[in-house]
């Protein structure tokens, strides 16, 4: 959208309209008993909570001066249990639903575009979040004036409460976009639940730390709004990664998923590495950079099993859109649909993160008298040097799934691959010890011992000088799937190219 576009756009606001999920969505909360219900029996517990404190307050002789802190607290319990509990559970249900074969809903007939859908459900539970902080805050405020707490951090933590739940709702709607079945789902939506408990305690130990340093104080420090824009930050980042994921989901097979999802990753991924190092120059002596790079790594471990469940065609929708500029054309390469252009994109994104890392592991910290010693010990880079075999052994898995896929069950659809990689990967850990075990020489020792090939026996070793052999190992095993998959790859490679238009003179007559 240029800049002209834009300014039209902005200056029409009036004609703006409503998503008309949104609208379907509250439609259907509004009549829905199990919101009515869930917000009475919310207000009861608030009220009841409060009379339990002024009824026990009326007891005591002297004068409590931290009852509105302990009533905050115990009415910030309330709320993020409630809220992270009911509301995820309630969007997801309704998209799941939805998400039904048998269910025709509007949702599979309507013009909207995937990200409009899915926008909307994401607003549809902001503004059921919002109705419940609403209901909540007349009590929130009242502690105010019981002292013991103040108005900056009531809101505050009401703010990043918030903030946490809608994170959580988009994470139930991608739950729910996923095409599994029913009971697979409702598996994963109890061990949801079991997160969403555990993170209303933690966000609940959060608010007590805040409200007893005071958040008032706090906010004339640099160091507390580095802090909070960095919590910003990472909920922005980990709401905007599962909203692609679930565009994405329910866009339709012909389209070009991946464009979306890998555009965000890659813009995310260099957000993120920007504030970890303006992190480790603001405090050399803690490793925010190694600590963006194993979150890194481990999101393009699971990348790569999705990449290697792309099927190798690719749709007339596709190819239209392929630019014929060779320069642009091989930049799209990365970032369209196919197993190819996404391991090259996957193996870019993480020797990068991998090479800025040992970079910053190894050179000394910035300050007077500070080495590299003395921020980053000898366990921190031996554990670098790990990650390195660990991400050659993972593409060799990868590749070596590839190459059984396509020469041996080439029928099968794409999504075998992910599947070899898991019992390639499974098998050659849990082989050599079940042998042992039935030849009865299963020791902590033979665990400990070398075992090529075995990405788990990297970490399970003690001796990090047998770790060269593992490198040799997996380096010369990516070598021989890399020869095994080139003419794949180069196939890959010369497939990725536009329909050429027709020729105007061999154009079949038009009839009529």
């Amino acid at each position: 959208m240029n800049l002209a576009a834009l300014k039209t756009h902005f200056a029409n606001w009036r004609g703006w309209e409503l998503n008309p999920i949104v609208v379907k969505e509250l439609r259907q909360a509004v009549r829905s008993r199990a919101v009515t219900i869930m917000l009475l029996l919310f207000l009861g517990g608030l009220f009841i909570t409060a009379l339990g404190f002024l009824i026990s307050q009326s007891f005591q002789v002297d004068a409590n001066l931290r009852l509105g802190g302990s009533m905050f607290s115990a009415f910030a319990s309330v709320l993020a249990f409630c809220s992270l509990v009911f509301i995820p559970l309630y969007v997801g249900i309704r998209v799941t639903v939805e998400r039904q074969t048998h269910n025709q809903d509007l949702l599979y007939v309507s013009t909207l575009t995937p990200g409009r859908i899915i926008f909307g459900k994401f607003l549809c539970g902001a503004y059921i979040t919002g109705l419940f902080f609403s209901a909540c805050m007349p009590f929130m405020a009242f502690t105010n004036l019981l002292r013991g707490v103040d108005l900056p951090t009531v809101f505050l933590i009401l703010a990043f409460l918030y903030l946490a739940v809608c994170a959580v709702n988009q994470v139930a709607i991608f739950l729910a976009c996923l095409p599994i079945s029913l009971p697979v789902k409702i598996l994963l939506g109890l061990v949801g639940l079991g997160f969403c408990v555990s993170l209303a305690g933690s966000l609940v130990g959060s608010a007590f730390l805040m409200m007893q340093e005071g958040v008032g104080a706090l906010m004339s420090h640099t160091a507390f709004w580095y802090g909070t824009l960095t919590f910003l930050a990472v909920i922005a980042a980990v709401t905007g990664l599962f909203f692609a994921l679930s565009v994405a989901l329910i866009a339709p097979p012909s389209t070009n998923r991946a464009l979306p999802v890998r555009l965000y990753l890659t813009g995310a991924w260099l957000v993120t590495g920007l504030i970890a190092i303006g992190w480790q120059l603001h405090q050399p002596g803690a490793p925010y950079v190694a600590l963006w790079e194993y979150l890194s790594i481990i999101l393009f471990l699971f990348a790569l099993l999705v990449v290697i469940s792309n099927a190798d065609h690719f749709s007339l929708r596709v190819r239209h859109r392929i630019p014929a500029n060779r320069l642009r054309r091989a930049a799209a390469f990365l970032f369209y649909n196919g197993a190819a252009g996404g391991l090259v994109w996957i193996v870019l994104l993480t020797f990068i993160t991998y090479f800025l890392t040992s970079v910053v592991l190894s050179h000394p910290a910035h300050g007077p008298g500070v080495t590299a010693v003395a921020v980053f010990d000898e366990s921190v880079l031996d554990f670098q040097f790990k990650i390195g075999i660990v991400l050659l052994y993972a593409l060799d898995y990868a590749l070596t799934a590839l190459f059984l896929h396509r020469r041996f069950w080439p029928q099968r659809p794409a999504k075998i691959a992910s599947l070899i990689t898991i019992i390639l990967a499974a098998s050659w850990a849990l082989l050599p010890a079940f042998i042992l075990f039935f030849m009865n020489k299963l020791t902590w020792q033979s665990i400990e011992g070398m075992q090529l090939g075995n990405v788990f026996n990297v970490f399970s070793m003690r001796d990090t000088a047998s770790l060269p052999p593992h490198l040799f190992f997996a380096a010369g095993w990516l070598g021989l799937v890399l020869l095994l998959n080139l003419r794949w790859f180069l196939r890959q490679l010369k497939n990725f190219a536009p329909i050429a238009p027709a020729d105007p003179e061999n154009r079949p007559p038009v009839i009529g």
